[in-house]
Order: structure tokens, then C-alpha cells, then sequence
């Protein structure tokens, strides 16, 4: 829907300034910067030739699919939108938050009411104000019924929606504007507000609403508007050679503070040439979602100039298990899961730089549930298991695994040969992964491998394992994980929670529809001419605060 009947005057003024704003047109958005993994785009080449701008170059490994906020399940694509598009707040790496276009936050007494505070100098990059109407537009689009936002099963939360998170009526979603900088959100029940700032902020950006209110929520997604991008965040957007490069002027009004660099490139870059980008200075940082390949690490922290850390976070590592199939039964999918020996995969293939996984909250996490220790590793009751099933020796799994991400390919190779020993065949099938996250969703494959960013808040996991979601990836039509889980967010003590948070975790590992393998490290690095930079982040690493960063030279 139109949720705005601007004036025809107001219209024509979006118009142009979707034709201005930030840098060039929309027809400007291919530049001739050089393809392939060019270590300077064009325009980054000729600041370094006049010698007056700071230029700073972000490398990420994988591909970023839209600039719509709500279009995207893509961490690459986060990495790119968090740029020019704010959230609410930052999840910090010990799960505490901080903040981001919100000042403070707080809620009732009830615990059914959260109200945002938002910081009254925030201004979208065309210098409109960014208010509180922004806010609860975007909450109006995360939930329409004329628009799938790709992540809307997180808006279920809120009154006005139903259990996937749609609104049950027009606009029905209740998040209500205060006055201009404070926006009220109101839950269906009281619950632990973690809940929504752990999972709902970390996707959730604010878009403007007068210039897009104008536009039909089913037409939304293909406006030329992102083309051209207008946001609040640091870096205003410039140009795009498409799958290679974007390039970002810095936000010097941004209102957290102005970055010290002039111009911001961002570009992919195959993970084999990370290390040596760095080295030669042709890349300052990583972005959220790429790290230093194992096979470099060590010399990427022998090397001087290099600023490496090594950041322990609850993202993980699992292969999905299509329970749809009939051969792969309970007892199989356990059988399958004792036979992996998930610490060599640790010591082998990530040099000890991440632990060992029995589900999706690692031993550290504050809801894990200490009866799931130890983690087993026992090919010899696996192999007991199998026979007592009566699994067919001469059946062959077809195992899906993504190409270029090497430790998940390599992990497929050793998980193959455990799964020999006990007598299962596996055909490894290596695919790109939108292919393979395809076949997931379709249920058209028997083992894959996926990965999650985790979360502090414990039921992260859950619409994975909901019946009817899209990225039921085990394809599980039994409810109850579903109903655990979601369970868990009608409480609002850390110990109620505990407890069935619990038996969640008790209940997935009895139905074991995925083996969980590891728990990462994030292998973050980056120039040692880049000083406050921050070094670690839950979800995805995408909160780079580029605005507090100290260029030194």
C-alpha cells in the first residue's frame, strides 16, 4: 500500500533526488573500474594520484545481492547496507548492546512495551531529520502483507502480527511515534527485551520514509531508488561496478561523528589474496563476514604492519540432515552424528581456532545446557546403531556442500571418510551457494552444510527448526522444536528461559536433525594505520564502527 499521498510537488522532489543524491545517478551506478579483484577501483586510483583524500579499502570475500535492507537474508549484503543504513543499536562481542540511531531504549514494568529514544541530531544523507516516523515505517514494511521482507518471522513478536510475523491487518503492526525522536514498540506478551534487541535490531535498519512512503509496498523492492541510495548512516554511496566494487564518500554530517577518511571502497576479493592486499596496503580491513584464511593466519600474525585478532563468537558450523527422507531416521541421523570426530576437523582444519559443537550455543554461551556433555565421538556405537536400523550398506547419501568456502569443503571430505568407516557411502556434491541453499529449502539433497552467525539470545536457532519456515533447511514437519522454542520468548527471567531453553536444546538433540560441528573464531585483521577499530561483534561482525575509526597515515 501508499501509506503517504505526498503532493505531486513532494513527488517530483523524491524524484530528483533520487537522481542526485549521494554521488550520480542512477545511471552512473557501473563505473569503469577495472574487473576481477583490481586492487583500486578507478576513482580510488585517481584520490591516490591527487593525494589529497584518505582513501580506506574494505575487502570481503563473498557477493552482495541488493542494497534493500529488507530484501536480504546475504551477510554480505549486511556489511554493505549497514554502511548507509542504520539500526537501532550495536550487539557488542560480550552481548551487552550499545548505541545507534537510539540513544537509550527502556521498558514498562509490564515488559510488554519498549520505547526508543532516538538521537535528536540523526539526519538522513539528503538533510531531512530522521524521526520517529521513520522508524515505525519501517516496521510497517517489515511486516506488510504486500511485501515479503525475507526475515519477517522476527516481527511475529510484535502486537498487530501473526506467527510469521505478517500484519493481521492494515498497518496493524503496533509501533507508534511518541514525538519526533521516540517510538513506542508493543510485544503480544512481556518477554525479555533481549529477545528483541539480540534478534529483531540485528536485521532490522530504518529507512526513510519520506522518500519512499509514496512507493506500493509490492513495488518497493524494484524502485530505482536502490540504485541510488539514500540512508543515514556513514558513508553515503557513489558508484558500483556490479560484483566487483562500490565505492562510499565518508558522511561528514554523519551524526555519531565524522569519519576520518574521505572516501570508502568497498570490493570483493577472492580469500587467497586477503593476506597479501594487506600486506602490500592495497586493503586496510576486512569486512563482517571474511577472515584471513587459516592457511595465512600465522603468517598474518608474524607480519609486521598487520593488526590480527583472533575473536571466539557463538556463529556455527552444521550439516543439515534432510529428515524428510525415510532412510534417515532417528537412529541414523544419531548414528551419523557419533561418527563424526569434530575434534580433528578443530585441530586440523582451523588450527585449533574454534570448539567443538553439540548444538546451535556453544559451552560458553549463558543458556547452554550442561547436559549435553560430553560431546560424543563413537564410530563404534554409531556403527551398532546403523546395524540395529537396518541401514542399507549399498545406499549412497548425495552430500551438498558450497564451493569456496575450503574449511566446509575439506570438513565434507573428512565427515566422508568417518561416515565410510561405519558403513555409510556419500557422494560429495560441490555446488555455488545459491544452488545449494535451493536444494535446501526444496529438501533436494540427504546431507549439507550451513552455517549461522549465532546469537546472545538462545532462541536465535528456532525458526530454523519451525515447521513451514523457509530456512527449515532439515525440512522437520514435527512442531514441537517450534513450539519449545518460541515458548522461551514468553518469559522474561533469565531462569524461566533457562529451563526451557533447555529442554529445547534437549529436545533438538534427541531429534537430531542437524550434526552441529564447531563453534568459529573470527579471524579478523586489519592496518595497523587504522587505529579504534572494533575487533569483534556478534551477529555477522556487520557492526563496523568506521565513524570512530583513526586514520594515522
Amino acid at each position: 500500500m501508499k501509506r503517504n499521498m505526498l503532493k505531486v510537488v513532494a513527488a517530483s522532489l523524491a524524484g530528483a533526488m533520487l537522481l542526485t543524491a549521494c554521488g550520480g545517478s542512477s545511471s552512473a551506478t557501473q563505473t569503469t573500474a577495472a574487473a576481477g579483484d583490481s586492487t583500486e577501483t578507478s576513482a580510488a586510483a585517481e584520490a591516490g594520484s591527487t593525494g589529497g583524500e584518505k582513501v580506506i579499502t574494505m575487502a570481503q570475500t563473498g557477493d552482495w545481492d541488493t542494497f534493500m535492507p529488507m530484501n536480504t537474508t546475504n551477510a554480505g549484503a549486511d556489511n554493505v547496507i549497514e554502511l548507509m543504513f542504520d539500526r537501532l543499536m550495536v550487539i557488542n562481542t560480550d552481548g551487552t548492546f550499545a548505541p545507534r540511531l537510539a540513544d537509550s531504549w527502556e521498558t514498562n514494568e509490564a515488559q510488554d512495551k519498549i520505547t526508543y529514544h532516538l538521537n535528536e541530531n540523526a539526519k538522513w544523507q539528503d538533510g531531512e531529520p530522521v524521526t520517529a516516523e521513520d522508524v515505525v515505517y519501517s516496521a510497517q514494511v517489515a511486516s506488510s502483507s504486500e511485501f515479503n521482507y525475507l526475515r519477517r518471522i522476527r516481527m511475529q513478536y510484535f502486537a498487530g502480527t501473526d506467527e510469521t510475523g505478517c500484519e493481521t491487518g492494515t498497518d496493524s503492526v503496533e509501533v507508534k511515534a511518541l514525538d519526533d525522536h521516540t517510538v513506542e514498540f508493543t510485544l503480544k506478551t512481556p518477554m525479555d527485551p533481549a529477545i528483541i534487541y539480540a534478534l529483531v535490531n540485528r536485521d532490522f535498519f530504518i529507512m526513510p520514509k519520506h522518500l519512499l512512503s509514496n512507493i506500493s509496498d509490492a513495488d518497493l523492492v524494484n524502485d530505482a531508488f536502490w540504485q541510488n541510495p539514500v540512508g543515514s548512516g556513514p558513508c553515503i554511496f557513489d558508484s558500483m561496478e556490479s560484483g566487483v566494487s562500490i565505492e562510499f564518500k565518508a558522511n561528514k554530517d554523519y551524526y555519531l561523528g565524522a569519519p576520518d577518511f574521505d572516501r570508502l571502497v568497498f570490493k570483493k576479493v577472492q580469500s587467497s589474496n586477503l593476506l597479501s592486499g594487506l600486506m602490500s596496503g592495497d586493503i586496510d580491513v576486512l569486512s563482517g563476514n571474511s577472515q584471513i584464511p587459516l592457511a595465512d593466519w600465522e603468517a598474518a600474525k608474524n607480519t609486521q604492519g598487520i593488526v590480527t585478532k583472533s575473536v571466539p563468537t557463538f556463529a556455527y558450523q552444521y550439516m543439515a540432515m534432510n529428515t524428510s527422507r525415510d532412510y534417515l531416521t532417528e537412529d541414523v541421523r544419531h548414528a551419523i552424528s557419533l561418527a563424526i570426530n569434530r575434534q580433528v576437523i578443530v585441530d586440523q582444519l582451523l588450527q585449533g581456532e574454534a570448539r567443538i559443537a553439540i548444538g546451535p550455543l556453544a559451552e560458553d554461551h549463558p543458556y547452554f545446557d550442561e547436559k549435553l556433555l560430553p560431546i560424543e565421538y563413537d564410530p563404534e556405537k554409531a556403527k551398532s546403531m546403523l546395524e540395529a536400523a537396518g541401514w542399507d550398506s549399498n545406499r549412497e547419501l548425495d552430500v551438498q556442500v558450497s564451493t569456496g568456502n575450503e574449511v566446509r569443503e575439506k570438513s565434507a571430505i573428512l565427515i566422508q571418510q568417518d561416515l565410510q568407516k561405519i558403513g555409510i557411502k556419500t557422494k560429495i556434491q560441490t555446488l555455488d551457494f545459491p544452488t545449494l541453499l535451493t536444494n535446501a529449502r526444496n529438501g533436494d539433497y540427504d546431507l549439507c552444510f550451513i552455517g549461522s552467525s549465532g546469537s546472545v539470545d538462545p532462541s536465535e536457532s528456532v525458526p530454523n527448526v519451525t515447521a513451514g519456515y523457509m530456512n527449515n533447511f532439515a525440512q522437520l514437519s514435527d512442531p514441537t522444536l517450534g513450539e519449545i522454542g518460541e515458548s522461551g520468548a514468553k518469559e522474561i527471567t533469565f531462569e524461566a528461559r533457562k529451563k526451557i531453553y533447555d529442554q529445547y536444546q534437549e529436545e533438538l538433540f534427541k531429534q537430531m536433525p542437524m550434526a552441529f560441528l564447531y563453534h568459529t573464531n573470527d579471524l579478523f585483521a586489519y592496518s595497523d594505520k587504522l587505529e579504534n577499530v572494533r575487533e569483534g561483534a556478534l551477529d555477522y561482525n556487520i557492526n563496523k564502527n568506521v565513524w570512530e575509526w583513526k586514520v594515522n597515515k
